[in-house]
């Protein structure tokens, strides 16, 4: 079929113009469509129109019929192959599935011999999630490396989404922190990244610097709610060595930058205690769910011994029940009451109870075994075994973290970072 030309193009042109313009306003106008398909029943070939019809169906939650018209536009290998194939990159990695994501990426880079750095940094970040974080978070680097040295005007662009992605897919803090920094010293206006990079000199026992990178943030946002509560771990380190009565290195011995930074975790990912627990309650196998009592009521489990968040949700587990967990182990949770009795038999006869120091060891007790072996919260929030006449074994980096190890074990979904579905950037496709 032949372009056409003249006031019949200039019309045609109009209309998907105006399409697109529709779209950037409101992605899910109705008008969309319906331009959309005019502009292809009088001009088959301007095939942009399918993969704004599927940015619109997937604006409108209709995932299925977005992808379907990606994969219908793949099979005509047409100009819009490419783009195409972009969108159905991005659409998959939108979905958590990080290794369709994956393949379409590589796919991406062996047909553009020529694809820029988003390409790839696209591709490294589906490799972090779905394969291989090692290899994804060098191949993220990879890519800021081609931006500075073939789009030098994106290379502070390239740094900051290294640093979004170093963030999301769970990247250790370390690493984090040199990223976010670079990103920053790029673009000084930039603001997002602040409040993690202040959480990631918390855990690296930097709390002034901390303190004053959130400082900015809040003169900034004063309503920034991670912010805010950034500030008060902060001064959590701060006051104790300010006012002579704790130090650095006694910060370092409680693992308060550990716990810092899953502090960051749990708020920007909604993976918190609080989160795991009620994705847990749905899932729970029916003779696990039988074995555990009722919640304590919140007073009670504030002023227990205990971890108030978990008696509030079950007080405790029957005896002889802990292998109902699922993860080969005995140990059930204990009552506030349970808790309490251990608690002040330890305070009557210590000599008892030489592991359990209670003047110079944090611990909190979560579990037990009824054979004298426990599952409590230690210094830096891991969870941890303790027996008598053996050293302490770490369980879980966290209570948090077994929890969602659990609701994962029972099907439920992920919402920590490296496991977790994170939502690719879209690129934009070509409009003709």
């Amino acid at each position: 079929m032949s372009d056409p030309v003249g006031a019949e193009r200039e019309a045609i042109e109009h209309d998907r113009d105006l399409a697109w313009e529709l779209y950037d306003f409101q992605p899910e106008h109705p008008r969309i469509p319906e331009l959309a398909m005019s502009v292809l029943a009088r001009a088959p070939q301007f095939t942009g129109m399918i993969i704004l019809l599927s940015m619109h169906r997937q604006a409108c939650g209709d995932v299925d019929e977005a992808r379907r018209l990606l994969q219908e536009l793949l099979g005509r290998r047409d100009r819009q192959f490419l783009g195409a194939l972009r969108r159905l990159r991005d659409l998959e990695g939108s979905e958590g599935d990080f290794a369709e994501a994956m393949r379409l990426g590589e796919l991406v880079l062996r047909e553009d011999p020529e694809a820029d750095w988003f390409d790839h940094m696209d591709h490294a970040a589906a490799v972090a999630m779905a394969a291989d974080p090692q290899r994804g978070w060098a191949l993220i680097d990879d890519a800021v490396e081609l931006a500075g040295r073939t789009a030098p005007e994106a290379h502070a662009g390239a740094l900051g989404l290294r640093a979004v992605h170093f963030l999301s897919t769970g990247t250790p803090p370390g690493r984090f922190l040199v990223a976010a920094q670079q990103a920053i010293e790029a673009d000084p206006s930039e603001t997002t990244l602040s409040t993690a990079l202040a959480f990631a000199y918390l855990y690296d026992y930097r709390p002034q610097e901390a303190l004053e990178l959130l400082a900015r943030v809040l003169r900034e946002d004063p309503t920034d709610e991670v912010a805010q509560g950034g500030m008060i771990v902060a001064r959590a380190f701060l006051d104790p060595i300010e006012r002579g009565v704790g130090t650095m290195d006694d910060l370092r011995r409680a693992g308060m930058g550990e716990i810092a930074w899953r502090i960051l975790r749990d708020k920007v990912f909604e993976a918190g205690l609080r989160e795991a627990l009620a994705a847990l309650d749905p899932l729970l196998p029916e003779e696990l769910a039988a074995s555990l009592r009722p919640p304590l009521d919140p007073d009670a489990a504030s002023a227990s011994g205990g971890d108030d968040k978990v008696l509030a949700w079950h007080d405790g587990q029957l005896p002889g029940t802990g292998g109902r967990w699922g993860d080969g182990s005995p140990f059930r949770l204990m009552s506030g009451a349970e808790i309490g009795e251990m608690d002040e038999a330890i305070e009557q006869d210590p000599s008892a109870w030489p592991q359990w120091d209670a003047e110079r060891d944090y611990y909190t007790q979560l579990f037990t075994d009824d054979a004298g072996a426990y599952l409590i919260e230690g210094s830096g929030g891991r969870l941890v075994r303790r027996a008598a006449g053996r050293d302490d074994e770490e369980v879980a980096a966290s209570l948090t973290d077994w929890l969602w190890d659990r609701v994962v074990a029972f099907g439920g979904d992920d919402p920590r970072p490296g496991r977790s579905a994170v939502a690719t950037d879209a690129q934009t496709a070509d409009q003709s």
